[in-house]
């Protein structure tokens, strides 16, 4: 495998762009965050019909922000994640270029799968998923941290749910529902897990950092309770996804959502409401733990699914996804943790996405479409702020890089 680590400064700007893969997949989540935005926008407004799409186009938008937009958020925090994990150099050069053209590749052939055989679009679809478990997994079983083989279930189920969906274009939506279902759970599991040490730990270390000597409590990090808030959450899950409308499934998610709040009781979020990058975190847990109750009422046939789905999605998911995206492009750059106003902004103008997006479900009406149209056209201009905002952080040398005499 070729790697790349620079010594000095990078001879050119692709040379920069592979030398870890939080640049170019996070690129690729800026991208995906505006253009899929965009065209979902133009089905809605009936600019366009998606005539070139097989399947359904909702779920043709529920996968592309799933599989697309998510899978490239994960691909980017893991590849950077995992070398610090084992200690050894990031993925990079060809391997990581390799990854990023069927990512792109994946996205191009949903577009236009009604024109192509059904088979070939599925294989390319596949083929990220397939090479990113294939990658994260080679570096912790040649590092040895068997603390993270977990990462390597997580990256291989995530195709499973892939080759599931594609299996519902031939024998029928409920296998494609099951898929997206399971994926929603398995990436909320995800939050729950990693950004449950993340963000409690990461919230120690600023006030310890800050105030040294103060005697204010600090986060509970990661222990029992956790593991119990995350056990029952696996278990809710799995109801879901199997049997998604039923009374044990929806009692069991609105406990999960509950245990979720109670979590984020204990990080003491209270003490870092001026540090954008942490609270962005917090709320990310606010954002799922409401989420899970949403669909727990969902499921006891009192609203509407979508409330609940699009609260995950937006404001768990995405919050999470440019909240962590932010630290780690700063952080791997050697660059100082602050966030700046746009970012801030940012932050603010995803949660009031989740907010608007998730109430279109509830209010319905002629208020709903309304409520749509301004979440996607919020959410775009939050991403379109990212993307000024962290691209020429991404494709640049980091500051510490020695530039030739």
């Amino acid at each position: 495998m070729a790697i790349l680590m620079f010594e000095k400064y990078p001879a050119s700007r692709w040379e920069t762009l592979l030398s870890n893969g939080f640049r170019l997949l996070f690129l690729c989540v800026g991208a995906a965050g505006v253009i899929l935005m965009g065209l979902w926008l133009a089905i809605l407004k009936g600019y366009w019909y998606g005539a070139s799409i097989a399947v359904p186009v909702t779920q043709w938008h529920a996968h592309e922000m799933l599989f697309g937009f998510v899978g490239a958020a994960i691909g980017g925090f893991l590849l950077a994640a995992v070398s610090k994990w084992t200690n050894r150099l990031p993925v990079s050069g060809m391997p990581l270029a390799i990854l990023v053209f069927f990512w792109v590749l994946g996205r191009l052939a949903m577009l236009v799968s009604a024109e192509l055989p059904y088979a070939i679009v599925a294989a390319a679809d596949l083929f990220y998923g397939v090479l990113l478990a294939g990658l994260i997994g080679r570096e912790i079983l040649i590092g040895g941290h068997k603390r993270n083989y977990k990462i390597i279930v997580m990256l291989g189920l995530f195709c499973v749910f892939n080759v599931l969906f594609h299996l519902g274009h031939q024998y029928g939506a409920a296998y494609s529902d099951m898929a997206l279902r399971g994926v929603i759970m398995q990436v909320s599991l995800m939050i729950a897990l990693i950004g449950g040490r993340i963000t409690p730990s990461f919230t120690r270390n600023y006030l310890v950092q800050q105030k040294p000597d103060s005697d204010k409590p600090l986060p509970t990090l990661f222990n029992r309770f956790d593991m119990f808030v995350s056990v029952l959450l696996v278990v809710a899950a799995v109801s879901w996804v199997v049997v998604p409308v039923n009374m044990l499934t929806g009692g069991l998610l609105c406990l999960a959502g509950i245990a979720q709040w109670a979590r984020i009781s204990r990080w003491q979020g209270i003490q870092i409401l001026g540090e954008p990058l942490l609270w962005v975190l917090h709320l990310g847990f606010v954002w799922l733990g409401t989420g899970l109750i949403l669909l727990g009422l969902s499921a006891l046939g009192l609203i509407n699914v979508s409330a609940g789905l699009h609260a995950i999605g937006i404001g768990a998911m995405a919050g999470m996804i440019l909240g962590v995206a932010s630290r780690a492009a700063l952080g791997h750059t050697q660059r100082a943790l602050v966030a700046g106003k746009m970012m801030t902004a940012v932050f603010v103008l995803i949660s009031i996405t989740a907010l608007l997006r998730a109430a279109a479900a509830l209010v319905g009406g002629v208020a709903y479409n309304h409520f749509i149209l301004s979440a996607g056209v919020i959410w775009m201009v939050a991403f379109i702020l990212f993307c000024i905002r962290y691209v020429p952080i991404l494709i640049s040398p980091a500051p510490s890089w020695k530039k030739p005499n």
